[in-house]
């Protein structure tokens, strides 16, 4: 017992020694950057039928790695430029799952498969469904008269 206290303070006292109080920086921070910068591709999806109330729409986007060895390589929420479409730059290369959530007018949910190259851009065109802002106004009830005459009697 007492060769593992002297051993545990020893080792205690060497690490107290050589400690530094400020976290020791990266080599080549700069190096690290450029070979992310050149081993990622961007991804356009463009939507057809996309309504143009940007203060209202958004879209969430999940890219998931397609041999699941990572969940969630971007998650982000995204607003639809003038072209009716959203940019996702800097998405490391490989093989997707992607699931695109639209959160405002549209409540359209997509998933499909992507495939990013080194410094390439991929295009990927998505069709909604049509759709309607709510407004008070533009509600119709249609009239309805009870009518005894038309109930059937079953026993």
């Amino acid at each position: 017992m007492k060769h593992f206290t002297l051993y545990l303070i020893a080792l205690l006292s060497y690490m107290g020694v050589h400690a530094t109080p400020e976290p020791v920086p990266a080599p080549n921070n700069a190096a690290v950057a450029s070979k992310v910068a050149v081993k990622s591709g961007a991804v356009r999806f463009q939507f057809t039928d996309f309504v143009l109330s940007r203060r209202k729409d958004s879209v969430l986007v999940i890219f998931d790695r397609y041999d699941r060895t990572g969940a969630g390589i971007v998650i982000k929420v995204f607003k639809a430029d003038l072209d009716n479409g959203i940019t996702v730059p800097e998405v490391p290369a490989g093989k997707y799952f992607v699931t695109v959530q639209c959160l405002g007018l549209h409540r359209d949910r997509m998933e499909k498969k992507v495939v990013v190259k080194c410094n390439k851009s991929h295009i990927v065109n998505l069709a909604l469904e049509d759709s309607e802002e709510f407004s008070k106004d533009k509600v119709v009830i249609p009239a309805y008269r009870f009518d005894i005459t038309h109930m059937t009697v079953l026993k």
